[in-house]
């Protein structure tokens, strides 16, 4: 029995083709069982794709849709990667036990089947950093102020009075931070 790539599944006959000669009894109804050890299996992974959070209009919830992921594609990528992906639009019979869906005969519920995944990474989707000369200059000269430190703690949350230890703590978290790369492929 052919498997249907994504959440199809494999469709198990209802009955049997059998022709049953003089005498012999018909087959019964749902005659097939599976057998595992005879079976050939594929990895297979259902993943959430979701919005950038920056794409979201104010105050809604980022949209989400559902990714069918096989072979090996399958464990490639960790939750929060941002990513493009490239696939078939499908949709599957969402199964009717759900509790919002209750009395419903015909739900489908649409998914992607993935052929390809490509990683985003974090430099290439914040855009291109192109910097005109005059504010490569600016930059420069600021660097090369002798108060910089001050300047830059003076700048971090100029409305709230006080708390200069905080502020100055904030300027170092945010300009004396490292990129940590953790072996599973965590970015911090």
């Amino acid at each position: 029995v052919p498997c249907r790539p994504g959440l199809g599944g494999a469709i198990v006959p209802r009955s049997c083709d059998n022709i049953p000669q003089p005498g012999e009894e018909p087959c019964p109804i749902d005659p097939w069982m599976v057998v595992p050890d005879r079976s050939q299996y594929v990895d297979q992974q259902t993943l959430k794709l979701q919005e950038n959070p920056e794409d979201v209009p104010t105050g809604e919830l980022p949209r989400n849709m559902l990714l069918s992921v096989d072979r090996h594609l399958v464990q490639t990528i960790v939750p929060g990667t941002r990513l493009t992906v490239m696939g078939i639009y499908s949709i599957f019979q969402a199964s009717s036990s759900s509790n919002s869906h209750k009395g419903a005969v015909a739900i489908r519920q649409p998914y992607i089947r993935v052929v390809g995944l490509e990683d985003t990474n974090e430099a290439s989707s914040l855009g291109p950093a192109n910097f005109t000369p005059d504010e490569e200059e600016e930059f420069k000269k600021f660097a090369d102020s002798q108060d910089v430190y001050s300047n830059i703690c003076t700048k971090i949350a100029p409305s709230i009075f006080g708390h200069e230890d905080v502020k100055r703590a904030v300027a170092c978290l945010l300009f004396g931070g490292s990129r940590k790369s953790l072996p599973d492929g965590v970015k911090l």
